[in-house]
């Protein structure tokens, strides 16, 4: 087997959206050399399906808001700075809009992704990429690639970096068509995703959640841990906190999903009774397409259960549905207008006119004997019951019982399985056929900072004693928790740009301040327990559930929104990672209070982003 050598100055292994834009960013800012390895046969990676800047927030004072009269701030947000980059390599008119300020209006002047690109345009689910922001970013950069003369090589799977005596990075081994590549390298980024598809990872930092029942993964297969790998291998710490799961877009679906099957048929579902296989009540709560709460769904029978409604039910949730975005408008977010004001027929809207149709086709596979479970309806119940391989006898008595409750005014309740949907909730006697049985199961996707390679502010990996691994670098999902400032973007008026030089200043005066003993403000706890106390991974007002308990050492974590907020993470248990406010002498705070989880779009975009900052720093001075 023969080993090809090549030379560089930087390596990037992973061709996503935090990948990419390291890359390109690092070039434009050195000209250095780069080579970019991709395990997969073509770039994008879980970003190419990604629909826009998402928990990274709205982009703030970009130049384009300026020029549309929006009011925008005299130091820019990094958002900011990252979307007036990014339009310097792809054209934003493509998906992208923004209303010119009419007279009397004020704000920022909200961003839009109304359209598809052009290859795309026809998707049906408007939820996902893609055709939206991941995918226009990602064939952007990967032509700047092309045009500035960084190497892309696809099929090329990293095995092992490779350090000096003084465990500096100094290249790394991979795997290519006809043998090995040895790359010499002044520096590495890790852009290799996190551990989503990677079952074994998975069940050892989530044994609740992923040893019961099956699971629809909506992780791209490549992701399964090796940035990870590779850095622990030569002594970076990986983070064994035992963080929530549930938060926006988040790593682990607490509620019934109906996916990968028509999104507006997922919508009609969850507005009374849901069962599982046994033909009883599903009593769990949450909501579908991303929801969060507690299930309990990985407790029932092949991790499934079925919403029920009849036709009156499907019919009202289908024109609820068509009236909730009649007026433009998006999954989240203001109405898109032009320039003159006038409102523009977005994505969802023009999807949610389609129920019927999805609705049907459905049915249509189901009945003509596709495999797997799908939407089924039949004219009585024990025929639908028949179709969903349910004891008819036990699922009738249960539709009998949630009618008497209703008609009894004790209330039916919902179960929770897709609520998100419009009008869910309301609650209704099952009299009317044909009857609907709407598929809802566990699904998961891309791991998003849980236990990661954990970095200082500026992307340098670390060894358990909190010392950096000169030359190696690790951002987007792969990236831990524990790195801080990228997700939190927007916090005040100085948004993302002001956490970076509040926690600079606060690394400054800390390295000073703090010569052993002191107060940790935050750490991983001993064992992989859970820190002591509670902690939110959002600022206030954000809808991500707390995390769970446990550790040692009491404390709780808040994050405050606004100028200022920060976040304080109880001391951890015994054995806990050193190295936080003066745990050991000498040593600075590297986890920063910022802290967040570094997945999503916007916090992958914007940790490449820094990195690229901070690695060509270091090329500078290598």
């Amino acid at each position: 087997m023969s080993t090809k050598v090549m030379d560089c100055d930087l390596v990037v292994v992973g061709a996503g959206g935090s990948g990419l834009v390291a890359a390109v960013k690092a070039f434009d800012l050195t000209g250095a050399k780069v080579i970019v390895i991709e395990k997969s046969r073509k770039t994008g990676g879980a970003a190419y399906f990604g629909t826009g800047m998402g928990e990274g927030g709205p982009i703030l004072d970009s130049t384009w808001q300026k020029e549309q009269g929006w009011t925008v701030n005299a130091e820019q947000d990094i958002t900011g700075q990252f979307f007036d980059w990014i339009c310097t390599k792809g054209d934003r008119s493509e998906i992208f809009h923004l209303a010119k300020r009419q007279e009397g209006e004020s704000g920022i002047g909200a961003i839009s992704i109304v359209r598809r690109t052009e290859k795309y345009k026809d998707l049906p689910d408007p939820s996902i990429g893609p055709g939206k922001m991941g995918s226009w970013l990602v064939n952007a950069l990967t032509e700047a690639c092309k045009k500035q003369g960084i190497t892309i090589l696809t099929e090329t799977p990293a095995r092992k970096l490779l350090t000096d005596k003084n465990g500096r990075v100094v290249g790394l081994l991979a795997d290519a068509k006809d043998g090995m590549i040895l790359i010499n390298c002044k520096a590495v980024i890790l852009a290799s995703g996190g551990y989503g598809a990677n079952k074994e990872k998975c069940k050892k930092y989530y044994p609740k959640f992923f040893s019961g029942g099956k699971i629809h993964s909506l992780c791209p297969p490549y992701d399964t841990g090796d940035g990870m790998d590779m850095a622990e291998e030569i002594g970076g710490y990986i983070d064994p906190t035992i963080r929530s799961t549930s938060f926006p877009g988040g790593f682990m679906g607490d509620g019934a999903n109906h996916h990968p099957y028509c999104y507006n048929v997922g919508n009609l579902a969850g507005r009374g009774l849901t069962v599982n296989l046994l033909g009883k009540r599903y009593q769990g709560s949450g909501g579908g397409m991303g929801g969060s709460g507690t299930s309990g769904l990985e407790n029932e029978p092949e991790g499934l259960v079925y919403s029920i409604a009849d036709s009156e039910q499907i019919e009202s949730a289908g024109k609820q549905q068509e009236g909730s975005f009649s007026a433009g408008g998006q999954m989240s977010g203001p109405v898109a207008k032009d320039e003159n004001g006038k409102v523009i027929e977005t994505i969802e809207a023009k999807s949610a006119k389609h129920w019927r149709e999805e609705l049907e086709y459905e049915i249509a596979i189901d009945e003509a004997g596709a495999s797997g479970n799908h939407t089924k309806r039949a004219n009585t119940l024990v025929e639908l019951a028949l179709k969903m391989k349910i004891d008819p006898k036990a699922f009738v008595e249960t539709v009998e019982a949630y009618n008497k409750s209703i008609e009894n005014n004790k209330g039916g309740g919902s179960d929770g399985m897709m609520q998100g949907g419009p009008g869910g909730g309301s609650s209704k006697p099952i009299k009317m056929p044909p009857f609907y049985a709407v598929i809802g199961h566990r699904w998961s996707q891309c791991s998003k900072g849980r236990n990661g390679v954990s970095v200082n502010f500026k992307f340098q990996a670390l060894t358990p004693k909190g010392e950096t691994i000169t030359g190696l670098y690790a951002v987007g999902d792969g990236c831990t928790i524990f790195g801080g400032l990228n997700l939190n973007i927007n916090q005040g008026p100085s948004g993302n740009n002001g956490v970076l030089n509040r926690t600079e200043a606060y690394q400054k005066s800390k390295s000073k301040s703090n010569q052993g003993g002191g107060m940790m403000a935050m750490g991983a706890p001993g064992n992989g327990g859970a820190p002591g106390g509670q902690g939110s991974d959002m600022p206030s007002g954000g809808s991500m559930p707390s995390d769970a308990q446990g550790g040692q050492g009491g404390g709780q974590a808040s994050m405050q929104a606004g100028p200022g907020g920060s976040a304080a993470m109880g001391a951890p248990a015994a054995g806990g990672m050193p190295g936080m406010m003066g745990a050991m002498s000498g040593t600075i705070d590297f986890a920063a209070d910022e802290g967040n989880p570094c997945g999503g779009l916007g916090p992958a975009f914007i940790s490449g982003y820094y990195a690229a900052k901070y690695v060509s720093e270091f090329l500078k001075k290598a």
